[in-house]
């Protein structure tokens, strides 16, 4: 279908176009030069009194299998057309047939695919909260099993095991998958195996790994005599011998020794009666790793231990070739300057040479930020949701091929549901499917509540309830992080993310207080003369030095307005609605000599479609 003509200055990477009939954002549209067929894509519509303006990004053509860019100018007055399914397919190379994701967002007649193989060269889904995160991994998880693949799935919130529940909101594909549930901790997760590890015969390096912290010198001396004694019996031994060997050492570096293997033999991870690991990996089959309710240490100890025992056993070509994908991948695989985790040196190593034995992992967070950088960038095909976290996009950035600046703009307003797919030559904007399983993301019970807390946050002026009633729909809050800093001269707010200077102001000084606060009160200059017992002339002088400061407008006796004067109250919060501060307190500090600081919030309230000011009163975004 014809959609209008080239007007305008036209450039190898884009075009304008007048528009004769409907279009929108992210449309493919198709123009002929040079006696081929160019796709582009749809990046702004302006619409004037008299005519729709479009602004197309232009993709390239295919050419012995490859999309290429133009290297000629398109010609001006051009005729632009709706681009057909067939053009699309094959200009951005996707194929029909692997794992289903779900179909192309502005067209739902092209399915969009991805090459089964790639997911052993690894794969990423990354999004901030509500975007879709966990529901598109169970999409994925989905396609593997009816691939046959054996799935693993590091799941911190008990979300997966759904996957055996057919979806009563799809009755026309509806199917339960097989699915083996496994956990350190069944007296909550009562339908789950024990996940329990050999203790028989540790070595050095592996108890080393698993101890917390840095042994000393006299430490290490002391666990080296004890294996070197419990090996010359040639016998096995468990952990609780490896402790009485410990305690018969003569050096007092024992105790902490002793105190840190008690830590491991008390975490429930260790047995006489393991789990057999060749269990955990079949075909066709989901092995649920159930760490609610888990201690972080427990659970960190246990991802080690099936990590390496996992990548030693596939390197020895004991078990198939598997998938091991990891939910709040950010706790088990952190950056550096963002925590340790005993998980980060085999997770690294896996990253780099798994894709050679076989062993595929699946890195899943809402803090790419966060994420070890050298694991994030060996996942060769990426599901990116919507993020508008600037440092998880930066992350995004540098980390993925073809992640552009306008790609960023358009990651940070996707809808729910909808993602980016990365891995092709061209990012293509999918709506993901529905799932044939049970999403257990939504399920909410008195297990997984999550407890709230107290936070020091600006009163808004709209109540959340008045906003719903004004848009009639539903709004949740976020809570954005701000360092309050104020010294005897001075106030500032600084931004708790981009550490940059939100607000600030000078503060009254002596008699610029009493005056402010008859101000405040609604006095005029006459009242506040004969209240204060001052001269007209003394209080002109002191009225501009308010107005220096930043306290009053230019001309009469009206406050000037800043957040600052905003009074702050406690409110309690869940810890998924409140932003975490990435500026660092030390340097925020530096901002404002001898200041107090404080940790307050700024609210937001959000829908799918809107982001609401409760303080300014107005959509933002």
């Amino acid at each position: 279908m014809q959609l209008g003509t080239i007007e305008g200055e036209v450039d190898t990477s884009s075009f304008d176009f007048r528009a004769t009939e409907e279009v929108g954002k992210f449309d493919f549209v198709s123009v002929k030069s040079n006696d081929r067929w160019v796709l582009a894509q749809v990046d702004e519509v302006k619409k004037k009194t008299d005519s729709t303006i479009a602004t197309a990004n232009i993709i390239g053509y295919r050419d012995k299998g490859m999309t290429r860019a133009p290297r000629h100018v398109i010609e001006p007055d051009s005729i632009v057309y709706s681009a057909d399914q067939e053009l699309i397919s094959d200009t951005l190379g996707l194929k029909d047939d692997g794992l289903r994701v779900g179909n192309l967002e502005t067209n739902e007649d092209i399915d969009i695919f991805v090459n089964p193989e790639d997911f052993y060269k690894h794969f990423a889904v990354l999004a901030q909260t509500g975007a879709g995160k966990s529901y598109l991994t169970g999409v994925l998880i989905e396609e593997m099993l009816e691939q046959d693949f054996p799935v693993m799935v590091i799941d911190p919130h008990g979300e997966f095991s759904s996957l055996q529940n057919p979806n009563p909101e799809n009755p026309e594909d509806s199917k339960g998958y097989e699915i083996k549930e496994y956990s350190p901790n069944t007296d909550i997760n009562k339908s789950a195996m024990p996940l329990e590890f050999s203790s028989l015969n540790f070595d050095k390096k592996e108890l080393q790994t698993l101890i917390p912290d840095s042994l000393t010198n006299s430490q290490m001396g002391v666990l080296y005599n004890s294996l070197k004694r419990l090996n010359e019996k040639n016998d096995d031994y468990k952990l609780v011998d490896i402790m009485d060997a410990v305690q018969h050492e003569d050096s007092t570096a024992k105790w902490n020794l002793l105190n840190y293997l008690e830590q491991l033999e008390d975490s429930g991870l260790f047995s006489d009666n393991p789990i057999d690991l060749k269990d955990l990996v079949n075909k066709g089959e989901a092995s649920i790793i159930n760490l609610k309710a888990v201690e972080p240490e427990s659970a960190e100890m246990a991802v080690y231990m099936l990590a390496k025992k996992l990548f030693d056993m596939r390197k020895k070509d004991r078990i198939p070739p598997f998938i091991m994908v990891f939910e709040e991948a950010h706790n088990f695989i952190p950056e550096k300057g963002f925590g340790q985790a005993i998980s980060n040196p085999i997770m690294r190593k896996i990253a780099s040479e798994g894709r050679k034995f076989g062993l595929g992992i699946g890195v899943i967070s809402q803090r790419p930020a966060r994420i070890d950088k050298n694991v994030l960038s060996q996942c060769n095909t990426q599901f990116i949701l919507k993020v508008t976290n600037p440092n998880d996009l930066k992350a995004i950035s540098k980390s993925f091929e073809g992640v552009t600046s306008g790609v960023e703009d358009m990651i940070k307003s996707l809808p729910p549901g909808v993602c980016f797919v990365l891995g092709n030559q061209y990012p293509v904007m999918t709506d993901v499917r529905q799932r044939k399983s049970q999403h257990g993301g939504e399920t909410q019970t008195a297990e997984t509540y999550q407890e709230k807390k107290p936070v020091k946050v600006f009163e808004t002026r709209k109540r959340k309830s008045e906003v719903e009633n004004m848009y009639g729909e539903k709004f949740s809050t976020t809570y954005y992080p701000l360092y309050l800093l104020e010294n005897s001269e001075k106030e500032m707010l600084i931004d708790g993310i981009e550490n940059s200077v939100k607000a600030e102001r000078k503060k009254p000084e002596g008699p610029e207080k009493d005056i402010l606060h008859k101000v405040r009160q609604g006095a005029d200059k006459s009242s506040i003369v004969d209240e204060l017992g001052i001269s007209v002339s003394r209080l002109s002088n002191r009225l501009k030095g308010l107005r220096e400061k930043g306290l009053l407008k230019e001309e009469g006796l009206a406050l000037k307005e800043s957040v600052l004067d905003l009074e702050l109250k406690e409110e309690d919060a869940a810890e998924d609605d409140i932003l975490e501060f990435d500026a660092d307190v030390a340097e925020a500090s530096k901002r404002l000599k001898n200041a107090s600081v404080k940790e307050i919030y700024y609210p937001y309230y959000s829908s799918e479609d809107t982001v609401y000011d409760p303080i300014l009163e107005k959509e933002i975004g």
